[in-house]
């Protein structure tokens, strides 16, 4: 009986102590978050270079290009929320400023890069006459 006892307790520890680990991150630390959030950060600034040399080169990819980059910046801010009870007030607020940074610079390079889509309503408005003199050409008259 005893014996059934300490398995059973250790197999409880066994399971506490896999449960625990699993549910804190890895980098619980200052430096370690500073570390992986400048290299992560540094590889979106060069994504962001080489996107201009990118346009010449090839300006159909550059829409998914753009697409990759963005969702490197949302990786990078889950980053920081993750790591927010870890950190303080300082490194989430440079932190914070650093991606807003980023994302200015996208949006920024998108609107240079990417031309946008003329927009006019001339097509709209003579398709809206033509359904309205089709209409009055059906009735009937007694």
């Amino acid at each position: 009986m005893v014996e059934w006892l300490n398995k059973r307790h250790q197999s409880r520890l066994d399971n506490n102590n896999e449960s625990e680990s699993s549910s804190f991150p890895t980098f619980e630390s200052t430096s370690s978050f500073l570390t992986r959030f400048s290299n992560l950060k540094s590889s979106i600034e060069s994504q962001l270079t080489h996107s201009h040399s990118l346009s010449f080169s090839n300006p159909s990819q550059l829409k998914s290009y753009f697409k990759k980059i963005s969702a490197s910046i949302s990786h990078l801010e889950k980053l920081v929320a993750e790591n927010s009870y870890f950190l303080s007030s300082y490194n989430i607020r440079s932190s914070l400023k650093t991606i807003a940074d980023l994302k200015h610079t996208l949006e920024n390079l998108i609107s240079q890069l990417l031309p946008k889509k003329k927009f006019s309503f001339k097509n709209k408005a003579a398709t809206k006459k033509d359904t309205t003199n089709n209409n009055n050409n059906n009735t009937v008259t007694p």
